[in-house]
């Protein structure tokens, strides 16, 4: 298949969020390809960790947790070329426990051609010159436009510490709670059309030191973690004669995360498991293995697909690489995070 028909293969798939019988449920996708290569080389189960500047994405919450200021960046050339994927952000601890980000994502497709159709009869269809029923375009195109998509985002949150008793005759159990919530400006254009919409995410991350729990120094760090996205069904108005609407569903992510320390090789390996409502229940899987402060190993699978990445951690920088398994074209990405 060539990268034209490629191209209209995808504006296909974009197009479909305005047919009437599936017309909610892909739309706004290009939020679900997710970003951090970190995050994304485990298979995206990242919803109870998201304990950096791109943890906004898979629960704000965590964004309590952060140390200190954070910016990332990453971008990316999708199934074959065919998509283009931007991110950017900045989020920092602010007083009281509080933390803000800014951040802005961006998935593209450039120079879609235009063809016309002359035929008078009215017997040949778009599909038909598609799956090869009509005779193939050789016709110059008619003219070229795009698809944009744009994500504006304002994330905050809060650190809350709670000490849960466990009963006189044990003790209390130092429990690390976060709460975030994200305020999301979406921006849609498709051609001469332009779809707006605000959306909101809910997101919270519990951590309990098991060593704490146990009195063993060996356990490591369990934490749960909850994510509403879209929680009040975000909607999508299009700029068209009938005013048309897209509406996001909402979605449940729960995560769960493991930190086990290795203190004999100075390392540390993560385990993490997320699940998601929408879609029948969407599963993810990841693991990463962190050696000696320096350089990360990670494994995954997101909804069936293979995912792998490594990380490499110098001074104030982080470098990450994912590669993840698609029908549609494997993807390699790279992001880089900054915090000091």
């Amino acid at each position: 298949m060539n990268k034209f028909f490629k191209k209209l293969y995808i504006l296909i798939l974009i197009s479909a969020i305005n047919l009437p019988a599936e017309k909610n449920r892909y739309a706004a996708s290009f939020l679900e390809l997710g970003i951090g290569a970190r995050a994304l080389g485990m298979g995206g189960a990242y919803s109870a960790l998201s304990n950096d500047a791109t943890g906004f994405y898979w629960n704000p919450g965590g964004l309590a947790f952060l140390p200190n200021f954070q910016a990332s960046s990453m971008y990316a050339d999708l199934f074959n070329s065919l998509q283009n994927q931007s991110f950017v952000n900045f989020a920092m601890p602010i007083f009281g426990g509080a933390s803000v980000a800014l951040s802005w994502i961006r998935v593209s497709i450039e120079d879609i051609p235009r063809y016309e159709f002359d035929d008078d009869n009215g017997n040949i269809t778009a599909w038909d010159r598609i799956s090869g029923g009509a005779l193939p375009l050789t016709d110059p195109a008619a003219g070229y436009f795009g698809n944009y998509n744009d994500a504006y985002i304002i994330s905050f949150a809060k650190y809350v510490p709670w000490n849960m008793d466990l009963g006189w005759q044990y003790f209390e159990l130092p429990v690390d709670l976060g709460f975030g919530l994200n305020l999301k400006m979406l921006r849609q254009a498709l051609d001469n059309k332009t779809g707006t919409g605000v959306g909101l995410d809910i997101g919270f991350i519990s951590r309990i030191g098991l060593n704490e729990l146990f009195s063993e120094p060996y356990y490591g760090v369990l934490s749960f973690g909850l994510n509403v996205q879209d929680a009040a069904n975000t909607q999508i108005t299009w700029d068209t004669d009938s005013k048309h609407k897209d509406r996001i569903a909402r979605n449940f992510k729960y995560g769960i995360a493991y930190v086990q320390p290795l203190p004999f090789i100075d390392s540390k390996f993560t385990f993490l498991f997320d699940v998601n409502s929408r879609y029948s229940g969407t599963s993810h899987l990841g693991s990463e293995l962190f050696i000696k402060s320096h350089f990360a190993l990670r494994l995954g699978t997101n909804s069936g697909f293979f995912t792998a990445g490594a990380g490499l951690y110098l001074w104030k920088f982080q470098l990450d690489y994912a590669y993840q398994s698609h029908d549609l074209g494997n993807t390699h990405r790279v992001s880089l995070l900054f915090g000091f």
